[in-house]
């Protein structure tokens, strides 16, 4: 009886330490970080190896768009610092001069350049009119 107790009370220990161990392991592989310009210029070596969210404003006249392909350079900033994008794709319809941006990739290896692999607009006026209708309500 004392052996199968034992059998049983070893199983149990090894089953969840794995499915502790995959959940552990999972959640840090599917967790990106979101940090501001200055934030991810500071911890540089940290994203150049996992995916980050980086916010900022769009840097007036700095979109550029390489002739003949779908590339797009432009530069975020946040404060005193800058970080340059570079992103291949359709870039979003309300992507103005000014806006607050969301990019999502990592930091080029000794480099102050963010390989985007996707923007996010903030559209702030969106949410003030719903906040303002619910207010009335």
């Amino acid at each position: 009886m004392k052996s199968q107790i034992v059998k049983t009370s070893i199983f149990l220990i090894i089953i969840a330490s794995a499915v502790i161990y995959l959940l552990t392991t999972g959640f840090e592989n599917s967790s990106i970080y979101y940090k501001t310009v200055e934030e991810t210029l500071s911890q540089r070596a940290r994203f150049e190896k996992q995916p980050v969210r980086v916010n900022g404003l769009l840097k007036h006249d700095s979109i550029k768009q390489i002739k003949g392909t779908d590339k797009f350079i432009f530069t975020l900033k946040k404060n005193n610092s800058e970080l340059q994008i570079n992103y291949s794709g359709i870039l979003p319809d309300n992507m103005t001069e000014g806006k607050e941006l969301v990019v999502q990739g990592t930091l080029v290896p000794g480099k102050d350049i963010f390989q985007a692999s996707e923007i996010l607009t903030k559209c702030p006026s969106k949410y003030e009119k719903e906040a303002k209708s619910l207010n009335k309500n």
